[in-house]
């Protein structure tokens, strides 16, 4: 089964060295994305903080239209020839980082072969939904001011999903290291 495929295939990979970095490829992507001269706060600049969708929530169509109205024109070159190219590579980052973070602290206290190692596989729904949303923005930052509400519509249904299965990550993250440190006190306690 592919989905049992892809979790071994991560969990294979998932090891100390491989989660620091991972992580430092995470911060330094998102450095990138947040900051300047390339990212969000250089855009924040230029547009009197203007913010993006790939930053929202949820939003309606029309909502998405008049976000991108108020970036402006600077604005929405800027977001598609810097933070978009950028906003290729996070999600890759993020959802890297988090697979095998998950993988290897579920591996330091759940038996080999646990049904719940698959749950390293959540980050890959966040990363695939963020790369769906991106090839929505471009779409509707190419068509600009033609207004594709299927489009908008699309990745306003995309977002919440990306923005669940990353706090649900973080969440296995979390959940990974509290069963990893209950464990290790009840074998000190044990021992």
């Amino acid at each position: 089964m592919i989905v049992d495929t892809v979790s071994t295939a991560i969990q294979r990979i998932s090891s100390g060295r491989a989660v620091l970095l991972s992580l430092a490829f995470f911060a330094v992507s998102a450095a990138l994305i947040n900051g300047r001269p390339f990212g969000l706060a250089a855009l924040e600049k230029i547009t009197g903080g203007a913010g993006i969708l790939d930053m929202a929530f949820t939003y309606t169509p029309v909502e998405a239209y008049a976000m991108l109205a108020a970036l402006g024109d600077a604005g929405r070159a800027f977001y598609l020839t810097r933070i978009v190219p950028l906003d290729l590579v996070f999600p890759l980052a993020y959802t890297l980082f988090y697979a095998v973070t998950i993988s290897w602290l579920f591996s330091r206290w759940l038996p080999a072969g646990s049904p719940w190692m698959r749950l390293n596989l959540v980050p890959l729904v966040a990363g695939a939904a963020d790369y769906c949303e991106n090839i929505g923005v471009v779409a509707m930052l190419l068509a600009y001011p033609a207004e594709l509400y299927g489009v908008a519509a699309f990745t306003a249904v995309i977002s919440p999903i990306k923005y669940t299965f990353i706090a649900v990550s973080v969440l296995n993250i979390l959940a990974a290291v509290a069963g990893w440190a209950a464990s290790d006190l009840r074998r000190q306690a044990a021992a």
